[in-house]
């Protein structure tokens, strides 16, 4: 359609073509409007384990707005879960009406945020609501998590052949994640006080986790045979569920 700009003595400017006249400057106003409309559509807010990396979310493609959120290290070592999870509502730009995707350590600060912010839908990946939900060995352990070397461990990951692919994913957000944020939680998981209820939370969880046993939680979605990596090797079967579940949220 064929269009003629040109300037008023006042000032303004209009187009003129076959649909009639548009003033310009409203037409700009009206499109910054829709923009800004856009950026305040309810965002999910994908959160990811401990020792990785938004690279966890590989090949998750949504219909809707999301933030893969990249962990930074806290200020201090004795902050709380509570702290970081003020944290990440600050620095995310986490508001009221949003959801949360968390995958193991990233669902239970998507659960701390809850407590904060009135989150619309949080969908736990191979996570957990309470502590005592991890696997005991792991919880008896979690003293030593200040004390590893966690950078030499870094530098000491590497992929061996005949691993698998979603290993090799691993190994490399381990090696890239920071080792401060990493000693941070594995210092504080163990004492996480946890999630009484939410009016919208869902578990997807895989029959096989060795972190966060099956028996201890229940479930919404069981993904038989999925174990603690499924969020990358069942990705396909898991894909759909988000979909569902949060397709709606900009609408």
């Amino acid at each position: 359609m064929r269009r003629i700009r040109f300037s008023s003595a006042l000032g303004k400017r209009f187009c003129v073509s076959v649909g009639g006249w548009c003033d310009l400057d409203e037409a700009a106003s009206a499109c910054l409007a829709r923009e800004a409309s856009y950026h305040s559509c309810v965002t999910v807010h994908l959160l990811t384990g401990l020792g990785a990396t938004s690279a966890l979310y590989t090949g998750y493609e949504f219909p809707f707005l999301t933030n893969r959120v990249e962990y930074s290290r806290p200020s201090s070592l004795r902050w709380s879960f509570a702290d970081y999870a003020q944290h990440l509502i600050e620095t995310q730009n986490i508001q009221s009406g949003d959801s949360l995707i968390g995958v193991s350590l990233g669902g239970m600060l998507a659960c701390e945020v809850s407590k904060r912010v009135s989150i619309s839908k949080i969908t736990l990946i191979s996570s957990c609501t309470q502590r005592v939900h991890l696997r005991p060995l792991l919880s008896h352990l979690s003293f030593l998590g200040p004390h590893l070397p966690w950078l030499w461990l870094q530098r000491c990951a590497c992929s061996v052949p005949g691993m698998s692919e979603a290993r090799k994913l691993a190994v490399s957000m381990f090696r890239e994640s920071d080792p401060v944020f990493v000693r941070w939680a594995c210092s504080h998981a163990a004492n996480w006080d946890g999630l009484i209820e939410h009016p919208d939370r869902v578990s997807i969880h895989g029959d096989r986790d060795s972190v966060f046993p099956i028996r201890r939680q229940i479930i919404q979605h069981l993904i038989p045979g999925g174990d603690h990596l499924m969020a990358i090797t069942r990705r396909l079967e898991i894909l759909p569920l988000l979909i569902e579940r949060h397709g709606g949220n900009n609408h």
